[in-house]
């Protein structure tokens, strides 16, 4: 056995003691320890825990292990077994993130239309709602952009839902050139841990909905990553923000600190000033850059938060 694999045998059987410990995030560490145990070239361990996951966890975390096995039988040269877990799955009603990881699934395998198939159904909130559907914001809601490429190869006009994407992409790509200010440009912000619920009822969080300090975390992630495309870049630098210190700058620029250019524009100025900045993503092994107290793999970066 190479030692990748013996390394990642050992990082799965610490993972499935860790599981035992923190019962509250059993379902992602198992997820992550059937991974390594598919690196370690021990598939069938990973199926065993996938199937425990399946078979014991609650409705997203369970389905969140059944694309996981999917995509591993389909690895091993099982696929009427990867097949009839796809069909299980779609008698169910499927959660947006893994209804999404199912079309990127069938879209990596050229079966377009079945994958505009489970985009639909990741998307199919916003299809019904105008409402939800104008809120939706691009780096919250990945889907999008997933069955607006589908729908591009499939050679089908832009609907609602299209356009929505291409303002979002549009705006996003606008944000990502105002902030950037050579020689640094891949940089973004965040508001500390202890300051994230005042800054919702201040409403200086734009683009999610006021919910805990967990959620607004979990959206800056994917948030990041969808910049990360855009820009065809690795890394991050970001600056923790606090909620007194925007609105002191605010104040001496004569600024509103609601607005996302004053947002921007105190970013770009703290990271001028030389003001502490955090490189992201971390590696997996180090705290997350949230400051849960967590490893990045077990917080920002489980599978739950891709």
């Amino acid at each position: 056995m190479t030692d990748s694999k013996q390394r990642a045998r050992r990082l799965a059987e610490d993972l499935e003691r860790d599981a035992a410990t923190y019962p509250e995030q059993r379902a992602e560490i198992l997820i992550e320890a059937a991974r390594l145990w598919s690196q370690a070239a021990a598939p069938d361990q990973a199926l065993r825990i996938y199937d425990d996951v399946i078979a014991s966890e609650g409705d997203e975390d369970a389905q969140f292990a059944t694309v996981e096995k999917v995509s591993l039988l389909t690895e091993v040269g099982r696929a009427e077994e990867a097949e009839a877990e796809i069909a299980r799955l779609s008698r169910t009603h499927v959660h947006p993130g893994p209804a999404e990881l199912v079309g990127e699934f069938l879209e990596e395998q050229g079966r377009l239309e079945e994958a505009l198939t489970w985009f639909n159904i990741a998307c199919r909130d916003l299809m019904a709602d105008d409402e939800e559907l104008a809120g939706a914001q691009l780096f919250a809601r990945p889907e999008l952009r997933g069955r607006q490429r589908v729908r591009q190869a499939l050679g089908l006009p832009p609907d609602a839902l299209d356009l929505h994407t291409e303002d979002q992409q549009a705006e996003m790509t606008e944000l990502l050139e105002r902030v950037a200010a050579p020689p640094q440009p891949n940089v973004g912000s965040f508001f500390v841990r202890a300051d994230v619920e005042r800054a919702f009822a201040e409403g200086l969080v734009h683009g999610t909905a006021p919910t805990d300090a967990s959620g607004y975390f979990r959206d800056l992630e994917r948030g990041w990553r969808a910049s990360l495309d855009e820009l065809g870049a690795s890394r991050l630098r970001i600056l923790p923000t606090n909620v007194d210190d925007l609105l002191t700058y605010a104040k001496e620029h004569n600024r509103d600190p609601r607005e996302q250019q004053t947002r921007a524009d105190h970013l770009m100025d703290r990271i001028r000033e030389g003001a502490p900045t955090l490189d992201w993503p971390p590696e997996r092994n180090a705290p997350c850059w949230c400051a849960s107290g967590r490893k990045y793999k077990k917080c920002c970066n489980s599978p739950t938060n891709r």
